[in-house]
């Protein structure tokens, strides 16, 4: 911590918001905008198998890497996750655990793309928000469960029903109208008499969607002295498409959850959203999960890799285009703040919505622009990134906010020029870190200047300061009518800047936060 003037900021307004113990926690995703992705994407309708594929091994490397998960289950662009009731992880802070399901859901979406679609470049970077709800009990969690394949199955009928209509040379509203009131049994005649479809013999991931769970198999852990092999039972992720409303599938598989009596029309109520304060200010924080992991796997620079802090600054202004109630980010390192007007109406200010798509966002464009700033460089690790939401009511609050946050980046980039100054110079980590206990930042210039010969103030400002991002007005030409003279007119243009953001920066910027621009 710099231990700075600003830090009131984060011991007075940032509180985690913990998840009620010895309940069932739920975090299901959504896709955002996927009916345009879908038609961008050419998606075979009503449904494309391979992008059902593609979620389901999404939904599997989720499991793989959180082990308190024990189900899932997902149909079209939707998968739930089902947490043990007594889960510890992340202490049951909602935006951590919402936050990182989303982001490592899209990470694994967009890394394994070419695996299902090889012929298909990916046009637009997809993105999903979600919610994390509380459920008291296994019969909830059940009930649950089967309200989503309840919803699967009218959902899927319809739209079975709605695109043979449609291929059969139907308009779409005309197809609308044909299905009006109908009921399932409506469905299921009009598919065998116009289209001889028995709906009962439709692929099972159709009808009954997909559920991911862990299953006991017998795997060979090793070969004897005689050449046999040696089987133990095992914990595997597998995916099935099965009935989990009745009670079969339950009796057969109880080490995930037990029996319990359904009834499932209720459990919506569970649902509740967090409203965030209406005219505050809203500051949504990202950061990367295990970057020193991550930044060690990818051979980034230390103590600063300029293209791996172009690429988040490249991130942060394509998230200023997507979200156009965004009027400030700021960012260093492996963290970004967007600061959020205090008249955002975005997803009706649902807390669960701006983080988990925010965060699903910001991770979908960081992986489809890697290649452009690391050509070279294959992504090894998927990236996942932790969000967190916080509303401040007053703008000098959210100034003061800032403020912290660079005097962190600072104090962290001044040590750390030190640190790997200090190990490339042939000292331990160990050693390095020892030289620099109880250091002030006088002693650290000094420390530079002396050993190294280096000027800390000529470092780039980008690692000194930070970045900023915000929009301003510019000129550009604009040819006339008649074609004989140009004339200018001005737009919104996203600038990256590395500056103090000091009182002096607020009031040569006051458009910043005075003005919704769009």
């Amino acid at each position: 911590m710099a231990n700075s003037e600003y830090e009131y900021v984060k011991r007075e307004f940032e509180f985690d918001r913990c998840l009620p113990p010895s309940n069932w926690i739920v975090v299901r995703i959504d896709g955002c905008h996927f009916h345009r992705f879908s038609k961008i994407h050419a998606f075979e309708k009503p449904n494309d198998k391979n992008a059902l594929r593609l979620m389901n091994a999404c939904a599997t490397a989720v499991l793989e890497k959180f082990p308190d998960i024990v189900f899932a289950y997902g149909v079209s662009d939707e998968y739930s996750f089902i947490f043990r009731e007594e889960t510890e992880f992340y202490h049951r802070r909602e935006s951590k655990i919402l936050s990182l399901c989303v982001s490592y859901f899209t990470s694994v979406y967009v890394m394994k793309w070419k695996d299902f679609f090889p012929n298909k470049e990916l046009k637009e970077p997809p993105y999903f928000d979600g919610r994390a709800v509380c459920y008291p009990n296994l019969k909830t969690i059940r009930d649950y469960l089967a309200w989503r394949q309840v919803d699967c199955h009218i959902n899927n009928q319809y739209n079975t029903c709605f695109w043979m209509l449609v291929k059969s040379g139907k308009s779409e509203q005309e197809a609308q109208l044909a299905l009006k009131g109908t009921f399932a049994k409506d469905k299921n005649e009009l598919l065998a008499q116009q289209f001889q479809i028995n709906y009962d013999d439709e692929p099972a991931m159709f009808r009954k969607g997909s559920s991911v769970y862990r299953e006991k198999v017998e795997t060979t852990v090793k070969i004897d002295d005689f050449g046999d092999p040696i089987k133990r039972p095992r914990l595997k992720v597998t995916v099935a498409h099965v009935d989990i409303i009745g009670p079969e599938f339950w009796e057969n598989h109880q080490h995930i959850l037990r029996e319990g009596k359904i009834l499932h029309w209720f459990v919506k109520k569970f649902g509740i959203n967090h409203i965030l304060s209406h005219c505050n200010w809203i500051v949504v924080r990202i950061n990367a999960c295990q970057f020193d992991q991550f930044s060690t796997i990818h051979s980034l620079d230390k103590p600063n890799d300029e293209t791996a802090l172009s690429l988040m600054n490249e991130s942060a202004s394509l998230m200023m285009e997507q979200y156009p109630d965004i009027v400030f980010a700021y960012g260093f390192s492996n963290e970004y703040s967007f600061v959020f007007h205090e008249k955002s109406e975005l997803y009706q200010r649902q807390e669960s919505l701006i983080l988990s798509s925010c965060s699903s966002y910001f991770t979908s464009l960081y992986i489809t622009k890697w290649k452009e700033f690391f050509p070279h460089k294959e992504l090894m690790q998927t990236p996942r990134f932790e969000t967190e939401a916080l509303c401040y009511p007053k703008l000098k609050i959210v100034c003061e906010y800032l403020s912290w946050r660079q005097a962190e980046c600072h104090a962290g980039n001044q040590y750390n020029t030190c640190f790997w100054m200090l190990v490339k110079s042939g000292k331990s980590e160990k050693e390095a870190h020892e030289i620099l206990k109880g250091t002030l930042s006088k002693d650290k210039n000094e420390l530079l200047f002396q050993q190294f010969q280096m000027n800390y103030n000529n470092e780039p400002a980008m690692f000194r300061k930070g970045s900023c991002i915000y929009r301003q007005k510019v000129e550009e030409l604009a040819g006339a009518e008649d074609g004989d003279n140009d004339t200018t007119r001005e737009r919104w243009h996203v600038k990256v800047d590395h500056v103090d953001l000091g009182p002096g920066f607020w009031r040569k910027h006051s458009w910043i936060t005075t003005n919704c621009t769009q």
